[in-house]
């Protein structure tokens, strides 16, 4: 492994990070983002059009957060040399399943949704009805079953089989990160079940503390890239994890409170 390889795979990581955390923290407080996706077209829509000059461009970053996971999925598949290793390749295979999955769901917001909202902005009640069918199909279609429920399972099929991966690299990362990685899995295979509805409905706030969560496992996987390429040492500093544990702690505060 070249340890200018395995830095920029870090940096790749904190660059994902960085588009994720942006796009949200402007959708929580632009568009009342998730619970929003949960109301009715007209007020999801209005909302949207409104504040478009940060939505727009906000759903387009998540979309490209989509590119970006799967560049690091590939960076991190070749650089710790999982050639021969069976659930480093199908981790390989569902992370990009996952990646192509997120952003087909995220597209249709910065240009279907943009001109649907558009739309409702200006139309009779008649016209409200044609153009609740085309919302209504592609918020099941695009986004509940492919952005969602497809995309849910490729994610939590990469970050159990690639947590399950770097136990076999003991020299590389902590026993522990490697396992709480396969917890997080586990949480995104039960929220994963939200689409069906009802009695499903209640694990919404699931997804968002397993998906902080990750976000925070990230930073501390790029943290062990980093250390690798600098001093060889698998160990991550009382730094590092108090700045994975604060990430966390924070994400939380912004979507809860």
């Amino acid at each position: 492994m070249k340890n200018s390889e395995i830095q920029f795979t870090g940096w790749m990581i904190i660059i994902h990070i960085i588009l994720m955390l942006t796009a949200g923290i402007i959708l929580i407080y632009t568009f009342e983002f998730p619970d929003i996706l949960r109301e009715n077209m007209e007020t999801t829509l209005g909302l949207f059009y409104k504040n478009r000059s940060f939505t727009v461009p906000a759903y387009y970053l998540f979309t490209l957060t989509g590119i970006s996971f799967m560049t690091v999925v590939l960076l991190l598949f070749k650089t710790l040399n999982f050639n021969n290793s069976t659930t480093g390749f199908l981790a390989v295979v569902f992370g990009v399943l996952f990646g192509l999955t997120s952003s087909l769901g995220f597209v249709r917001w910065p240009f279907l949704m943009q001109h649907l909202g558009e739309l409702v902005a200006h139309a009779s009640p008649a016209q409200l009805e044609t153009i609740r069918v085309i919302y209504d199909s592609f918020h099941i279609y695009a986004g509940v079953s492919v952005g969602e429920n497809f995309a849910f399972w490729f994610e939590f099929l990469w970050m159990f089989l690639f947590s399950t991966s770097m136990l076999s690299k003991p020299d590389y990362f902590p026993n522990y990160l490697a396992r709480i990685g396969q917890v997080l899995g586990l949480g995104m295979l039960v929220y994963a079940m939200e689409q069906f509805g009802g009695m499903f409905s209640a694990l919404g706030p699931l997804n968002m503390i397993v998906h902080t969560g990750q976000l925070a496992w990230l930073l501390a996987l790029a943290f062990c890239l980093f250390n690798i390429a600098t001093n060889n040492t698998r160990r991550l500093s009382r730094n590092q994890k108090l700045a994975a544990m604060g990430l966390f702690g924070l994400l939380l505060f912004v979507s809860f409170f």
